[in-house]
């Protein structure tokens, strides 16, 4: 098995569940199960909590990493689930970079009782640079096929 995903929530996370793949599976993750959550609701968390546990129940030997605005908004609780192995937040789900650094610490977490907070790569999502916000919205019109009020000339170079 390589990488599968779960998807939550708006239309925006699923055109992001694909580059997540892309980008896990890049990165060398194998046997992995990503969650990709919503905070919209309670009951989105709710589902995504049972998700974790019926897929952990279903398929024990694979790895569980939960990303998504619920992981973003409440890090500690999937971290401190027994059967999640990383927690990512926003801004690093869609970057290369994170996933390599996941595939680090699940391969060196053989030890299976870290403490929670060793699962947590979540960054504040407040200090996250305007232009990311911008080139995600750019992709989203792009991907939806809907006119935006930005445009690829708009965009600040570093994107």
């Amino acid at each position: 098995m390589s990488v599968e995903i779960v998807t939550f929530g708006c239309r925006l996370n699923a055109f992001e569940s694909e580059v997540i793949v892309r980008e896990a599976e890049r990165a060398g993750l194998s046997d992995t199960i990503v969650i990709n959550s919503c905070a919209v609701t309670s009951e989105a968390v709710a589902q995504a909590r049972q998700s974790i546990r019926r897929l952990k129940r279903e398929r024990p030997e694979v790895r569980i990493v939960v990303t998504g605005c619920a992981a973003q908004t409440e890090p500690e609780m999937f971290a401190s689930m027994p059967e999640v192995d990383r927690v990512l937040g926003n801004d690093e789900k869609m970057g290369a970079d994170a996933w390599g650094a996941a595939r680090t610490a699940l391969e060196g977490a053989a030890k299976l009782d870290a403490p929670a907070s060793e699962k947590i790569a979540v960054a504040d999502i407040m200090a996250v640079p305007t232009a990311a916000v911008i080139r995600v919205r750019f992709r989203w019109a792009r991907w939806s096929n809907k006119s935006a009020p930005w445009s690829s000339a708009a965009m600040p170079r570093s994107c």
